[in-house]
Parts: structure tokens; sequence; C-alpha cells
């Protein structure tokens, strides 16, 4: 299955050849195991006396496994459409849903069409025949009788071993197989039906088994195996699902054994009881199905099981069946309202367990009415209703104990049971009604203030006065200037903090279930204000996680960003410090349980914005305190407020199966944005945070990473978790870009985050990378000059780190290269090979310094001045991997930059920035202006570029530099070549050769050829064949244009040399070409017998031609006139007179000589 979808994947993508590649192997394996089920007697391998009798245990087994492979090629070869029900209905969607649930599944619906050979027709064909082998199989308890004439033709087709690849279908085999195996059981099939039409009775199926000669039998296991195989396609094929039932039916009817249940063939009668038990539990099971009633097969089936004496069951089943159907056609009100069981046996109500259940709800009932008599005392949740709220409390009132809690001490409290009580009792949920007497705050701490009643006013109010007790006024100012204080104050000064700890939880869990918006909001403005004031109070338990959540996140920050660490070491200390405020912004962070949410005066939920939030007022609080004094203050808030939410997120990253932490990470990501835009001020600190959302590597290879280990649910939840990281890490990088929009005086900052990322130095994974290479380049730089010019400086300060990372690592990874022992060999100039890493440790190098590097070159395209800067930097000492990475990506600056600037206007350009240093980069440029892919030729604008560059660039000696030239000689004429040639041949090795490979790299048809011009008058042929090339090295006249004689053939040794490019054919047709124009009257170049001599050597295939055409045709020009190459053509002659033992001689040559000259030779060479 998985490689049928794979195919179907080639298919759909176009790729027929390799759709096929991978059809042929499954038609093979499918012709391979259908020989095996029905070949084996026609091929000699069967015997039938003992296939009946079951002897042979091994063979029975096979047969069980091509039954089960049968199973799986209909599944495969047939259609899933449900028949019988609309396309768009409602119970067709599901039911396909269904069908397409498990990934391995596959069906003709999933094979595109298109393709020539693999179709929809065929495979559904072979489907079919093989469907209607299994009823067969099932039917009559073996295989059909088969004509011994098919078989043998069929067994003579398979044994050919075909590989489709003639002029046949690769179907064909398969259906010479299958064909006559179906065709015998639909005649016994057609006259069965036929007898049972004749006698009278509607849809009666007589079978004369004892007529029938099997080719085979099945055992109690391949026959459960066919049972199984027609069941499960009834189910997961609907378009089978009436034959099946038909099948299962007859054969329920008339199950093996007969009547009586006895031994039947090679099965026992144990093996007959369990295969009738299967066959009507099939029955059943296709009865309960809903498509029983839609495709009309209920009948046959119910009839079946009447027959089988199972009429209740058979009733009970067709009616679950009916009411399926109903359901799936009706509506979801329907559905809802619908009520599915089954009716089982009643008689047990009054059973032990039944009396059981009764005494366990009851019990629960008894707790349920003790909890709401208890009201008050286990604390209520008010309704949002006052007066609900008011006829609750007097409803409970008489649930209230009639006397108080005992207390520790046995003290007698002050106040009586009242109204104040009560109301306490119901706004605290209870607490009031337990309190710690050690507490001062709980015992008496309403006492320390006393309120007096003034007279009325004219406006008619009362006037207040509230007044403190004097010894609790007089403690409170020791402590606040830090006096000495006695045990006493000692104690009410550190109780005064636990009060002040509590009440401040008090107000920040009720702003925090308030129903109420302006409540809420209050309440957070109030809390907001109390944790600035109240510093070193440690927070109570109620809070205490989040206090705990934000000095964690803040330390995870310090470990991770090294480069913020003096001012994250602060932020810790400032956590420390004031616990309260790092509790406040880390309160929505952490998990508090079920709470209401704030309502208006309709009573729908409302939201708190970005700017009304807790951490936001805690920030406004902090920003406002800051304009006076301790300005870092907000600077720290901030940066603790960011590190909890990026601690949040990386917590979901890890527990990818908890969905409340996964919650607090996505609400917390996704309001970040609107927080970050409503702060007052932003710190570099905290974009560098904001940037670390981007690190979510490792959960991305968590989900991506296959892992047997892993369940569905747990694979499900990793890619679930992946995506929602992937999702904040997009938020991220929207902040990172408002603040570069909005900010003017952190757009520096926010450029440096987002290009920071893009370039790989601060983690990502690759998706977001990509993003933020698009954020930085498609949305900032274009924004306006400011956004540009900060991505340029940001650009080149990562294209600076890139180069001091080359620079640290150069000797480590030099010592790597040299210690690699699959370090290959020196590659030739301008192959690819040379920018390939040697060693584990320069792949890794150069994956970091990519990345920057191709950001900058994005930049260079827009702006080309600043290509200056890379290659200054690639220039440095010790900047290898660099200059390599620059190397290696060069193609796409230079492709992208000549479609913009034009490919001659950017070369002058980039000559003209590049010193004597930057050469070698200047020629990798011009090198990829004109690749060597391109099937076009390099402009002639290019062309004159290149000679201006040359001409400018001279060396120190004032002379020209052929290697500016070559990237364009593909290019030029043939005779500007000729003329060009002793400037290569003057050149190094590496430079003269890699001009050849230039010149001939757009001429592969013409490589052998000497091409002559169409019109003498004009030269229009360009570059230069490899023949070509040869012809013209020895016709060069290395005295004229001052070259050395030694260089003159050294030259063209290197060619010789090099056979991968002048091998035996090249060489063939120079000398050919030569010796032709030297018939014609031309005199042989000075190297021409030194070059067929060094041939003789290097190429012992051309032996034969050398001695039978070239020597001969030598002689006939007077080659002998000529006293060197007289000399040459005798010592050619002489080395390969002797090899009559290899069928070659120069004999026949040497003997076409003139009598004089055949003297000297023998003079010479006796």
């Amino acid at each position: 299955k998985p490689c049928l979808r794979y195919m179907a994947e080639r298919i759909g993508s176009a790729d027929d050849a390799g759709a096929l590649r991978l059809f042929l192997p499954v038609m093979r394996m499918i012709e391979g195991v259908l020989g095996r089920l029905f070949l084996e007697r026609a091929r000699g391998g069967g015997n039938n006396a003992m296939d009946r009798r079951g002897d042979n245990a091994g063979r029975d087994s096979l047969r069980a496994s091509c039954i089960k492979f049968l199973e799986i090629v209909v599944l495969c070869f047939s259609n899933s459409a449900l028949p019988g029900l609309a396309a768009g209905s409602q119970a067709a969607i599901r039911m396909a849903k269904n069908a397409k649930a498990s990934a391995n599944d596959f069906s003709l619906e999933d094979l595109p069409p298109g393709h020539p050979i693999i179709t929809r027709e065929g495979l559904e064909e072979i489907g079919e025949y093989c469907f209607s082998t299994l009823r067969g199989l099932v039917t009559l308890g073996g295989q059909a009788p088969i004509d011994p004439n098919l078989l043998l033709a069929a067994a003579a087709s398979s044994s050919v071993g075909s590989d489709f690849m003639g002029g046949s279908s690769p179907f064909t085999q398969i259906l010479d197989i299958l064909k006559p195996a179906a065709l015998a059981f639909l005649k016994i099939e057609s006259a069965a039906e036929k007898a049972g039409a004749e006698s009278g009775d509607k849809g009666a199926f007589i079978l004369d088994r004892l007529s029938i000669e099997l080719d085979f039998g099945l055992s109690q296991k391949s026959y459960s195996l066919s049972i199984n195989a027609v069941q499960m396609l009834a189910t997961k094929r609907p378009v089978f699902f009436k034959d099946s039932s038909t099948c299962l039916a007859r054969r329920t009817i008339d199950p093996p054994g007969g009547a009586s249940g006895g031994a039947d063939g090679s099965l026992t009668k144990s093996a007959v009881t369990g295969i009738r038990t299967h066959l009507r539990s099939s029955c059943l099971t296709l009865l309960r199905n809903f498509l029983s009633v839609t495709s009309g097969s209920w009948e046959v089936l119910a009839n079946a099981l009447n027959a089988s004496g199972m009429k209740a069951q058979a009733d009970r089943a067709l009616q679950s069946s009916r009411r399926q159907l109903d359901l799936m056609k009706g509506g979801r009100a329907a559905r809802n309202r619908a009520a599915i069981f089954y009716e089982w046996d009643t008689s047990a109500d009054n059973s032990r367990a039944a009396k059981r259940q009764r005494d366990t709800d009851d019990a629960e009932a008894r707790v349920r009415a003790a909890k709401m008599a208890r009201g008050l005392g286990s604390g209520i949740q008010l309704p949002a209703s006052m007066v609900d709220a008011c006829e609750l409390v007097l409803l409970n009132l008489e649930n209230l104990p009639s006397k108080r809690p005992p207390v520790a001490s046995g003290a007698q409290r002050k106040h009586p049971i009242d109204l104040d009580f009560v109301v306490d009792a119901v706004i605290t949920n209870g607490a009031s009604l337990s309190i710690d007497e050690n507490h001062w705050y709980d015992r008496d701490g309403g006492d320390a203030w006393t309120m007096e009643e003034g007279e009325v006013g004219e406006d008619g109010k009362r006037a207040l006065t509230f007044t403190m007790n004097s010894k609790v006024l007089e403690a409170a100012r020791k402590s606040a200037r830090g006096g000495q204080l006695g045990e006493s104050e000692k104690a009410f000064a550190e109780q005064s903090k636990v009060a002040a700890s509590k009440a401040f939880s008090r107000v920040l869990m009720a702003s925090s279930n308030a129903r109420s918006e302006a409540v809420a909001d209050f309440g957070k403005q109030l809390a907001a204000r109390l944790a600035w004031t109240l510093k070193g109070v440690k927070p109570s338990n109620e809070i205490e996680k989040a206090n705990e959540m934000a000095v964690e996140a803040t330390e995870n920050s310090l470990k991770r960003n090294t480069e913020s660490e003096e001012a994250l070491a602060g932020s810790l200390e400032f956590a420390l410090d004031y616990p309260l405020v790092s509790s406040c912004l880390a309160f929505d962070l952490v998990s508090k349980g079920p709470s209401t949410q704030p309502r208006d005066d309709a009573g729908s939920v409302v939201s708190a914005s970005s700017t009304t939030s807790l951490s936001m007022r805690i920030l406004n609080e902090a920003y406002v305190c800051s304009l006076n004094e301790k300005k870092e203050n907000y600077e720290k808030a901030l940066d603790v407020f960011v590190s909890s939410v990026v601690n949040a997120c990386d917590l979901s990253n890890k527990m990818p199966n908890d969905s409340e932490k996964k919650r607090i990470a996505n609400a917390a990501a996704s309001s970040l944005p609107q927080q970050i835009a409503a702060a007052p001020a932003v710190t570099g600190t905290a974009l560098s945070l904001v940037g670390s959302l981007c690190d979510i590597d490792e959960i991305s290879k968590k989900a991506t990473t296959k892992s047997s280990k892993h369940t569905i649910a747990e694979s499900a939840a990793l890619h679930a978790a992946k995506a929602a990281a992937e999702k904040r890490a997009t938020a991220a990088l929207l902040i990172l870009r408002d603040v570069a929009f909005h900010r003017d005086a952190m757009r520096g900052a926010a450029v440096d985050c987002a290009v920071a990322i893009a370039a790989g130095r601060m983690p990502g994974s690759p998706p977001i990378e990509d993003k933020a290479l698009k954020l930085v380049m498609n949305v900032i730089f274009p924004k306006n000059s400011d956004c540009a010019d900060k991505v340029v400086e940001s650009a080149t300060k990562e294209l600076e780190f890139a180069t001091q990372y080359s620079i640290v690592n150069h000797e480590k990874i030099v010592k790597a290269n040299e210690a690699n022992p699959k370090k290959k060999e020196k590659p030739r100039y301008g192959t690819k090979a040379a920018l390939l890493p040697q060693s584990d440790e320069e792949k890794i190098a150069l994956d970091r310094v990519r990345k920057p590097v191709v950001l900058f070159m994005a930049l260079c395209v827009r702006r080309p001045d600043i290509i200056k800067a890379i290659m200054e930097m690639s220039c440095r000492e010790g900047a290898e991997i660099l200059a390599k990475a620059v190397k290696a990506n060069m193609p796409k600056l230079t492709k992208a930059a000549s479609v913009k600037h034009g490919a001659a206007n950017i070369a002058l350009r980039v000559s003209e920035m590049a010193s004597e240093r930057e050469t070698p980069l200047l020629l990798s440029f011009l090198e990829n202006l004109a690749p060597a892919t391109d099937k076009s030729l390099p402009s002639q604008e290019l062309i004159d570029a290149c000679h201006k560059i040359q001409k400018n660039r001279l060396d120190a000696d004032g002379k020209t530099d052929a290697r500016y030239i070559i990237p364009v000689v593909s290019g030029m004429k043939r005779d500007q070549l000729v003329h060009k040639l002793p400037e290569f041949v003057r050149g190094s090795d590496a430079i003269f050769k890699s001009s050849l490979q230039r010149m001939a790299e757009k001429l592969g048809r013409y490589l052998l050829i000497f091409r002559d011009e169409p019109d003498t008058s004009e030269s229009t042929l360009r570059g230069m064949s490899s023949c070509e090339q040869m012809v013209y090295l020895h016709r060069l006249d290395f005295h004229t244009v001052g070259i050395p004689q030694k260089r003159y053939l050294d030259v063209i040794r290197l060619c010789l040399e090099d056979d991968e490019v002048f091998n035996d054919r090249v060489v063939q047709a120079a000398l050919d070409h030569m010796s032709g124009k030297f018939l014609e009257g031309e005199s042989l170049p000075l190297a021409y017998m030194r070059t067929i001599i060094l041939t003789c050597s290097k190429h012992e295939s051309l032996h034969s031609w050398i001695c039978h055409v070239l020597l001969p045709r030598l002689v006939e020009g007077s080659v002998y006139t000529d006293k060197r190459q007289w000399e040459g053509w005798m010592r050619c002659a002489k080395m390969l007179e002797n090899t009559r033992d290899h069928g070659v001689s120069s004999l026949e040559a040497i003997q076409k000589l003139p009598e004089e000259q055949l003297k000297m030779y023998r003079a010479k060479y006796p």
C-alpha cells in the first residue's frame, strides 16, 4: 500500500517513468503470489488428493498467506465510494472520512488519471476478478476446477519472466491467471442460480456439490481467512457489500457438513463447527451495518440467520441498522434526541448489582444534600444578581452553627453572630469562620482603627472620623524609621508584612475573579500600586507559584542570553527584591484553575485588553515612577515580564501534552505584540528576549523525528505543539517589525534582532529563519531609507561576526582537514568540488557562515556598493571558510545582480571596487556572471566589459591578466581566441586548462570536429572545440609571440595527459585534420610527430589507425623531406613495427617508403 501511494504521488507529479518503475515490481509480486495459489498443479508441484486430505501443512500455510494477499489486492484495486448515497450527503462525507482515516489505506480514488499504462480500469478489472475468486473459495470451500490447458498456458507465460517492457500490458499475465479461476466459479454460480430459478423458489441457490471436483480444498485456517476477507471487503468497500452478503448468506444456509454438521472432506467435525459459527457471526455483523438496508441485502442475510435459528438476533440487528441509517440521514437535533441501545434481557433488574447501584446513588444524593445544607460553612459562590445573592444568604441563615468554631486558646470572641458576621462569611467563602488567633490582624486587626460619627451637615451627610490606635501607630513609625524594636514590635512588623501579603493576595485574586470589568480593572490598579509599595514583602501561598516562575524565567534568560548578561543579572536581583511585582508580572502565566471571567452590564464575557492587563498596570506604574527616580526599575520589570512569557512558551514546548500550559503560552504570545506596542518604552534586552521565542528547533525536531515509541496521540500532540510554537515565533517577528516601524529609538535594536535570527546567530528553526529573512528583505528594508540603512548596518555586523568566527576557527579546521582520512584529491580548477567541505568541522563552519553570507548578498543586489564589504572581509587572513561560503553562493548574487543591473554594468562596478587582494573573489564573480550551466552565450557587452577590466587591471609588470577574460571565451569569436591563445599559454597550468575548458563548454556536439567558416570573408564561429584547440596549439608560432619552446611543448603534453577532455577520439580528429592539410600542401607543425609518439604511448586504441592510415598518409605527403619530421616518423614507425603480437604493425607503412628512405630507415633501425 505505501508503494502504491508513492506511485500515485509520482503520477500526480507527471513522473510517468518513475511511477512505472514502482508499479512493475508490484505487478510481478502479484503475479508470483497468484501463481503459487493457482498454478502449482500445472507446474507439477501440486497433488490434488494430498491437498484435499490436508496432509501438507506447509502448503496450507502458504495457501492461507496467498488468500490474505488476495484480500489486500481487492482492497487496493477497488473503489471506496458509497453506493446509494449522494456524493455531498452528510452520511457519505462521514463514511468517506472514516474510510480515509488510515494513512495506509489505498483505493482507486487515490490514483490520479493521466498515466498511459497504469489506469483505474485495468486495476479495477484485476480487483473484480480477485473478488470473484474469493467468493468462489467461500461458496465452494475450495477452488473450482480450471481448464488444464488454460493453466498450462498461464504457467508458461508466467515462467517466461517478462519484464513488461515489451509490447504487452503489465496486466496481461495477471489476468491470464485470474480469469480462468474466476470464470470457473462464475460458471458454477450461474448454473446454480438458474437451477434455483427453475425450482420456483425465489432466490434459491441449488448447488450440486457432489458433482464438483475441486482443484484444492480449504483447511479451517484458509477457510476462516477467506470468510474474514469477504466480510472485511463488504465493510471497507461498500461496492462489494451486496455480493459479499449474498455469498456469506448462501454458505450459511448450505454450510460445510450439511444438516448433520459432521466432518466434511479434510475438515474435522470441530473445524466444521467453527466455520459454521464464523459464517453466522459474519452474517449478523453485516446485518447490523446500515449498508444492509441501503443495498437491499438485509433480506437474504435475515433469511440465512432465520434458517440457522437466530431470528431474534437478526431482528435486533436489523432494527439497529435501520436506526443507524435514520440517524445518518437526519439532522443534528435528531441525532441528539436519539437513544441507540440494544434491548437485552431485562429479567435481572432486581439483581444484587442493581440494588447496590441504587444504594450508591442514594448515598451520593445524601452527600450532595448534606453539602448543600452546610452552605455557608463550606463557602458558596454568590450569583451575579444581588437579589439572588441576598435570597441565598437569608435561606442559609438557619444553617449557621449556634456557636462559633472553638479557638486554640479557648478565649471567647468579641463579635457576636450578626449580619456583619454573615456577610463576612459569604464574601470570604467561609474563611472568616476559622481564624488563626496567633495573627493579630486576624484576631482584632480592625480594632487598630476607631471611627467617630459627627453631626449631620447641611447636605444631609454625617461626617466620619477614623483614628489609628496610638500603640499601633508608634510601632509602625519605628519600623519605618528602622529604629530599635522590642520583641512585640518585631512580631508586629513581621505580622504586618504577612498581613500585607495576604491582603495583597486577596486583592489580586478578587480582581482576577471579579465579574465586572470595572471592578477587575480597579483591583489591578490597586494591586499595581501596592506591589511597588511593598518592597521585600514575600508573596502568600496563593501567588507564590507566580513569583517562582518569574525568578526561574529570569534565571533561564540569563543562561540563554550571554550578550545581555549584565542587564539580566540586574533583572534577577530586581525580581528577588520586589517579589510582589514579579508575582504580578507572571500572574497570568501560571495555572490558577477555573476562574470567573469579567462581564459587562449585559452579562457577556469581556476579555481584558492589553492596556488593562495586570502586567501592563505594573509596567505603567514603574514607568511613571522612573520619570523621577529609579529609572532602571521599568527596564528590569519589562525584562522580567518578557522572560516570563518566553519561559511559559518553553514549558509548553517541553510538555506538548499539557493542554493548560499550551493554552497559557498561546494566550501570552498572542497578546504580547499588543502589550509591547502599548508599553511606554522598549529596551534592547527585551527585544533580544522576544527574539528567543524563535528558538523552536528542539520541538521541531521532535515533531519531525519518527519514533516507534510515540503513540498516535503523542505524535499528534507533538505536531500540534510544533504548529503552536511556529505561530508564537511568527508573533515574535511581528513584534520586531512593529518596533522597527513605530519606535525610532529602538529601530536599530529591533532590526539587529531580526537580522540575527535571519542570519542564524540567534537560534531558530529553518522555517522561522526563512520568515525572518523575508521580513528583513521584503518588509523592513523597503519601508524607508532609514530602515534600509539599519538593515545594511545590522547585516554588516552579522557578516563581521561570521568573519571573526571563520578566523578564530581557521587553525582547528585546517587540522581537521589534514587529519581527515577520506580527504579527496585536489579538485580540478573551476569545479564545484573545490567548494565542498573536507571534514565535519569545516561543514559545521560553512553552515554557520552561510546564512549571513546569503543575507548580505541579497542586500548586495539592492545596493551593489556594499559588495566591497563582503569582498574585503572574505579576503582577510584566516577567513578562508567565509571566502569559500561566498564563492559557493556567488551564483545567486551574480544571477540576481545581472538581472537587476545588467551583467556588463555590474561587472565593471565590482571590478572598480575590488583591490588587488580581492582579485580571487572578483574572478569568481566574473566566472559566475557567465556560468557554464547556462546554454546561452555571454553577451557582447559582457565580453567587452571583461576586456576592459583586463585592460584596466594590469599586473606589476604592466602585463594583462588572462584570467579576466576566461569567463567569456565561450562567446568570443574563434579568430579572437586564436590571437588570445598565447596569453593563455603564458599563464599557469590552471589558467591554461581553465581557458580550454571554457572555450569548449558550449560546443558539446562539435568537440570532435574542426569547423569551417560558413563565409570565409567574415568570422562567425564562436568558441573553440577540443579538436580545434589541439590543432591551433600545434600551429602556434611560439617564436613570434615570445613563448619558450619548452612551454609550447609542455602545454601540448598537458592536453594529452588530460584524457578526460582530450581523449583518443579528440586526438585522432586533430591529427587527422593536420595530416589532411599536410597533403594539401601545408607544412606539419613542429610538435606534430612528437604528439604522435606520445599518443602511441597513451592510447593503444589508436595504434591500428596510426599504422594503417596516418603513417602511410605522411609517406604520401613526403614527410621525409623535413628532417625533423622524418626523424619523428621513423621513431614512431619503429615503436609500432614489432607489435604484431597485438595484431598491429607499422611494417606496411614502412614498406611504402621510397627505396632510398627505406634504406635510411633500415640503416638506422635494422
